[in-house]
């Protein structure tokens, strides 16, 4: 490993701090909004016991990916 590395690596992790700050608030914003064009991939899943006469488990895994499409 050269001596640069450390002080690349310092460098970089420097500059991407403001990034991704901005990158928060710019996603925090596109979350307030219900109809911002973002892809969404949420997960529910739900475990269920003592199921029907011979109390059997259930497990049901939801998965409703929510993808933008432009109309006109």
């Amino acid at each position: 490993m050269s001596n640069r590395s450390p002080l690349a690596l310092a460098v970089l992790l420097t500059c991407a701090a403001p990034a991704q700050a901005q990158d928060a608030d710019e996603l925090a914003r596109k979350l307030s909004n219900p109809v911002a064009a973002m892809i969404s991939v949420p997960f529910q899943y739900n475990y269920d016991d003592a199921i029907g006469p011979e109390e059997g488990d259930r497990h049901l895994l939801n998965i409703q990916p929510v993808i933008p499409a432009s109309i006109s």
